[in-house]
């Protein structure tokens, strides 16, 4: 099995399928960051300047951990550009079939009130859909609230 450095590296799926693609220590330093994250469960919070090849660095470890995986960007071109361009030119060159959905609008995005209006009315959740509310709910607010605070 390859490692991620391999997959973002000179002899990697993504230089193979990807016209132009070139390898940056950059890059695969953010994939390995993204994918110990993954697998730890932990949040991440990484910055890099353009041209580092942040979207790569990010995609190929989300689609390959096997778990749900949400991508939220700052506008909806980039959002665009996310799912028609980049993600498919990924699927096609790591081989992967990973089901991918694309959510527009203000309806589509959690609040915390919004969240919090769900878990009181849980009539309408399966035991897994509150579950992962929950598990929302407490990421977001070990964010604002660390514990020991």
């Amino acid at each position: 099995m390859q490692t991620i450095t391999d997959i973002l590296g000179p002899a990697g799926p993504l230089a193979a399928h990807v016209p132009g693609f070139a390898p940056r220590a950059q890059q695969q330093d953010m994939a390995e960051a993204v994918t110990r994250a993954l697998e730890s469960d932990e949040m991440l919070i990484a910055e890099a300047g353009t041209g580092t090849g942040k979207t790569y660095a990010y995609l190929v470890p989300a689609l390959l951990c096997g778990k749900k995986v949400m991508i939220s960007t700052g506008t909806k071109n980039l959002q665009d550009q996310l799912f028609h361009r980049d993600l498919p030119t990924v699927r096609k060159a790591l081989g992967v079939s990973t089901s991918v959905a694309l959510l527009k609008g203000r309806a589509n995005y959690l609040c915390l009130h919004r969240m919090e209006n769900a878990l009181l009315d849980a009539r309408g959740h399966g035991r897994e859909r509150l579950r992962w509310l929950l598990q929302v709910r407490k990421r977001y607010l070990e964010q604002i609230r660390p514990p020991g605070t």
